[in-house]
């Protein structure tokens, strides 16, 4: 073999592992870029309203719930739509052929737009209302047999700060009605692990709802990317479990518990 083929064969090596190693770079960056809204900074929103099924009414039926926003009663920052770098564009779109709506980055909805306006069963819709207390999520519908409410959305965060959310502009169950109260610490080998706080928050159903026992089970559960994790290290759950007999507007007891 000359000196002539040797070159060849080393060049035309040389450019294969050069494709083969750009090859792998997208991909590892795709395959974060793209990765799941689970494994991000994210929070998982799930409303459960049973003990309406079955119940007759006149008129429209309308339930106010509390939604994930900061104690001022701010939602929290999505993150932006990134323009990819010049090297990263050159190799999906040139080398590798990759349709545009992909060179560009995930979109993420924000609060607003994952909450707002949804169709649920039982003809309930939801909508972000803004009351005297700040937005709540309201449930309506007019149907004249009601049907219980499920809903559930994730939601991806800019940022989350699990050792003190109320204070730390991190997503609560909002509105707050009351002062934050300490309830719990459980150490283990003088290490905070979690920790309880409870607070007041809103309820509202209308007046047209005579169902004896409504129970809201509502969470807000927030969780950091996944490498930052450790088990439930790192996150944390805000609660609402309570069970209305009457209508009305209605303080009731929600907990946060943080994992440390």
């Amino acid at each position: 073999m000359d000196e002539t083929v040797k070159k060849i064969i080393t060049y035309l090596f040389l450019i294969f592992l050069l494709i083969a190693l750009s090859g792998l770079y997208v991909v590892e960056i795709n395959l974060r870029d793209w990765r799941a809204d689970e494994l991000r900074p994210h929070y998982e929103y799930t409303v459960k309203i049973s003990g309406l099924s079955g119940t007759e009414v006149l008129g429209t039926t309308k339930i106010l719930v509390p939604i994930p926003a900061t104690k001022e009663g701010v939602f929290a920052i999505t993150p932006s739509q990134e323009e990819p770098s010049f090297f990263k564009s050159l190799l999906q779109e040139h080398v590798f052929h990759t349709p545009e709506k992909y060179i560009r980055g995930i979109y993420f909805e924000n609060t607003t737009e994952s909450l707002d306006n949804k169709s649920l069963n039982g003809n309930w819709t939801t909508s972000i209302v803004n009351i005297k207390h700040g937005p709540m999520l309201e449930f309506r519908t007019n149907e004249s047999v009601l049907a219980d409410i499920s809903f559930s959305k994730i939601v991806v965060l800019e940022q989350m700060n699990n050792e003190d959310p109320i204070n730390e502009n991190s997503p609560i169950l909002y509105p707050i009605a009351s002062e934050a109260s300490l309830v719990e610490e459980d150490y283990q080998y003088f290490r905070l692990m979690s920790r309880v706080i409870t607070y007041e928050t809103y309820i509202e159903m209308s007046d047209n709802i005579n169902s004896k026992a409504i129970k809201f089970d509502i969470s807000l559960e927030v969780y950091p990317d996944v490498t930052e994790r450790d088990g439930e290290k790192g996150t944390y759950k805000n609660k609402l479990d309570v069970v209305v007999a009457e209508s009305g507007e209605f303080k009731k007891n929600a907990t946060i518990e943080t994992y440390f």
